[in-house]
């Protein structure tokens, strides 16, 4: 036999071998080879998400609950098992969106009323959005922050009904009448006036997947808002104030006329505890408060209330603050007794949450 013939069926020996062990690592020998460019379609499910709130606005102070659950705009992303985002979508309100990926399990993320600072495509991993930071000036009494997730499902060509309930990222803190019972006869004869109620000791952000937890609260005074009484006009943030405090009420009360108008303010949660809080003239961490500014007769007295460490979507509303007797001439210093507070549902989920529904 030539040498080049032997040649020619060693290596045929060695196709034939390669052949057949690739059979034994569980390739069908009978299975038909695929034909060149062929594509298999991938198995898809979908999911449509619709969220629906009405378009208003009124001022903060005493807002109708619909102004609560406004939408102007929302963004949903779906995200895989990595966290990776496989997808987003965006919609004003009453407007559904709907998307079709591969089946598999996924953490559906929808935020209401998302600042233009966050850009949704920008979004890459689940972490980029827990993560997010927002100032408490990106809410306005009739575009609150909202946000909720939930894990879906998906199996072939079939759209999963499910419901993801957003939550407010802030508190609402507020108090529903103001009265006087002055114990001394001397401070009843006076003219008192509620010149204005606002919340000190604020923290200015928060985190959109979680709330800060106390000991993660910067020190440093510009990490807060009204540190230790209402600011300078110079340091003003008109969007946090429009949201924090009313300071041209002007109300004049008497024993038989008490200020019935309820207040409202909203605040990023802070998760000071009441037990570790300080009234120090040095500023360090301490509680939120919410202070009414009251004159009686010619002098401006503070009365202030302190609001227990809060979460997000939750309420501290007061049914009633008694003036007993003068305030502190200092809004971030107390005088034992001075008040009798009421409150109604101090640390309750707010009375009306929101619900991005999905639908089939």
């Amino acid at each position: 036999m030539l040498p080049e013939m032997k040649l020619h069926i060693f290596k045929y020996l060695l196709l034939a071998a390669g052949t057949l062990s690739c059979g034994k690592e569980g390739l069908s020998p009978q299975a038909p080879p695929a034909e060149a460019g062929m594509n298999v379609p991938a198995a898809t499910g979908t999911v449509s998400i619709s969220l629906g709130g009405p378009f208003s606005a009124t001022r903060v102070a005493n807002p109708d609950s619909s102004v609560e659950t406004t939408c102007q705009r929302w963004a949903l992303w779906i995200f895989d098992g990595d966290g990776d985002s496989v997808v987003y979508g965006t919609g004003l309100s009453g407007e559904s969106i709907r998307k079709t990926v591969l089946v598999g399990s996924y953490t559906v993320i929808a935020l209401v009323n998302y600042p233009g600072s966050l850009v949704p495509a920008n979004i890459k991993k689940k972490t980029d959005l827990t993560g997010w930071t927002t100032s408490l000036s990106d809410n306005a009494a009739a575009s609150m922050l909202m946000y909720g997730e939930v894990t879906v499902d998906l199996e072939k060509d079939r759209t999963v009904s499910r419901t993801v309930d957003v939550r407010r990222l802030v508190s609402k803190v507020g108090v529903k009448k103001v009265s006087v019972a002055f114990e001394n006869p001397y401070l009843a004869a006076k003219t008192t006036v509620l010149e204005a109620i606002y919340l000190t000791n604020l923290y200015r952000t928060s985190r959109l997947g979680a709330d800060y937890t106390a000991a993660e609260l910067r020190t440093a005074e510009e990490a807060w808002y009204n540190v230790m009484g209402w600011r300078e006009a110079d340091d003003a943030v008109p969007a946090m104030d429009a949201l924090v405090g009313e300071t041209a009420i002007q109300a004049t009360l008497t024993p038989s006329a008490p200020h019935t108008s309820p207040h409202y303010f909203y605040a990023y949660p802070n998760a000071w505890a009441a037990d570790d809080d300080t009234h120090d003239a040095s500023w360090s961490r301490r509680s939120t408060r919410m202070v009414l500014q009251v004159r009686v007769g010619d002098k401006t007295y503070y009365y202030q209330v302190q609001i227990p460490a809060m979460g997000r979507n939750r309420i501290y509303v007061a049914e009633e603050i008694i003036l007993k007797k003068l305030g502190s001439m200092d809004s971030e210093q107390e005088i034992p007794g001075a008040v009798d507070v009421v409150f109604s549902a101090t640390g309750q989920d707010w009375d009306k949450d929101v619900s991005v529904l999905e639908n089939s």
